[in-house]
């Protein structure tokens, strides 16, 4: 245990004034009193130049003026980019988890990727998909809780634009439920009709082929 020789003193002074010691009857010993200050844990981000999506700061309280008025009809714009990037999140985290399992060897011989002015390292990619994640989770957090203030009244709306704004806030609940899932189950439907379409386009190759023709105008009556 270590020994505050502050503190040693201040009990030897202590004890020879009680003492009646005239010595030290003026002696004074520097208090040893702590006052507590705010220790505030801030991370250094200096080098973390190339990680943008993580320097914001976010604002704690707002400033809103009492006599401010919200009309309902302005939430449709705020759902409708909810949606969007909702969407948009889904389908770059999906791509963020499909990029960082490809192999930097199988693809590249130098670690990078891209033509003359558009050339990235692979790393940096990786980064930027998890910026634009971040990036996009925080801005889809930050449109939910606004629109589910209480102080936008959708009930009040017109019959027409309430279920309007009823079928958008279906959509975002879905959406948000797991937006990966979300976007990766619309591209198995993209994948899926464009498959349809190479079957059509293939049957329809088969009916247009010369013997086809022949039987076709047999049966029409053109042909003895």
């Amino acid at each position: 245990m270590r020994v505050d020789p502050r503190r040693v003193v201040s009990a030897y002074v202590a004890a020879r004034k009680e003492a009646g010691d005239p010595a030290f009857r003026d002696v004074r010993v520097a208090s040893t009193t702590r006052t507590a200050g705010m220790i505030q844990h801030v991370k250094d981000k200096s080098g973390d130049k190339d990680d943008w999506a993580y320097n914001t700061t976010h604002i704690q309280e707002r400033d809103i003026r009492p006599a401010f008025e919200y009309n309902p009809k302005d939430m449709k714009p705020l759902l409708k980019s909810l949606r969007s990037c909702l969407v948009a999140l889904g389908h770059v985290t999906s791509a963020y988890n499909t990029f960082v399992k490809v192999k930097s060897r199988k693809v590249s011989p130098d670690g990078s990727l891209g033509g003359k002015g558009y050339i990235q390292k692979i790393s940096d990619m990786r980064r930027g998909l998890m910026n634009c994640v971040e990036s996009l989770s925080g801005f889809t957090d930050t449109l939910f809780d606004e629109v589910n203030g209480p102080h936008w009244h959708p009930e009040q709306l017109p019959a027409p634009e309430k279920e309007e704004l009823e079928e958008i806030v279906e959509d975002v609940q879905e959406i948000r439920e797991d937006p990966e899932a979300f976007a990766d189950e619309q591209a198995e439907e993209e994948d899926e009709g464009g498959m349809g379409k190479k079957a059509r386009r293939k049957n329809a190759s088969h009916l247009i082929s010369p013997s086809n023709i022949v039987v076709a105008r047999y049966l029409a009556g053109r042909l003895p």
